[in-house]
C-alpha cells in the first residue's frame, strides 16, 4: 500500500481533482490546508490580524491544500498520479503549482479502504468454501 500526497498551490483545482480520484475508484481521502515555507519566510503570516482579514477578504491566500490517500497498488498510484497532473493542466514542473509524492504504507488500519479489503477477501473465502463443499 501507498499514500499518496498532492499539495495544491492552485486551490481552485481542488473539487476537480478530489472528483477525479474517485472517479479513479480510489476510496477516501483527506483535505488538509497546508502552508509553504516560502510563505511563512516571506512574512505573510506576520500580518497584523485585521490586515490579515482583509487579505482573506480580498481573496488572496497563501494557502495550500494538502490532499492524501492511501492507495491500494502501485497501478493505481500511477494511474492517480496521471490523471491529477492531467487535472492540473498537464506538468507539474511549472512553478507554483504544486507538487505529488508517493510513501509506502507498512500498516494501515481504519478507513473506507479497510473495510473494502476485509470485503473482498471475506468473499475471496466464502467462494473457496463453497468450491469445496461442492466440488
Amino acid at each position: 500500500m501507498y499514500v499518496l500526497f498532492v499539495v495544491l498551490n492552485e486551490t481552485e483545482y481542488l473539487s476537480d481533482v478530489l472528483i477525479k480520484i474517485r472517479q479513479l475508484g480510489i476510496r477516501g481521502a483527506t483535505v488538509i490546508e497546508s502552508v509553504g515555507a516560502t510563505s511563512i519566510d516571506k512574512g505573510i503570516y506576520s500580518l497584523p490580524v485585521i490586515g490579515g482579514f482583509m487579505r482573506t477578504l480580498d481573496g488572496d491566500s497563501s494557502t495550500n491544500r494538502t490532499i492524501f490517500s492511501v492507495i491500494e497498488n502501485e497501478k493505481e498510484v500511477e494511474k492517480a498520479m496521471e490523471e491529477v497532473e492531467k487535472v492540473l493542466g498537464g506538468d507539474l514542473k511549472k512553478p507554483h503549482k504544486g507538487i505529488m509524492f508517493v510513501l509506502p504504507v507498512t500498516h494501515f488500519r481504519g478507513g473506507e479502504l479497510q473495510r473494502h479489503i476485509e470485503d473482498r477477501e471475506n468473499k475471496k473465502i466464502i467462494e473457496k468454501e463453497y468450491e469445496s463443499e461442492y466440488y
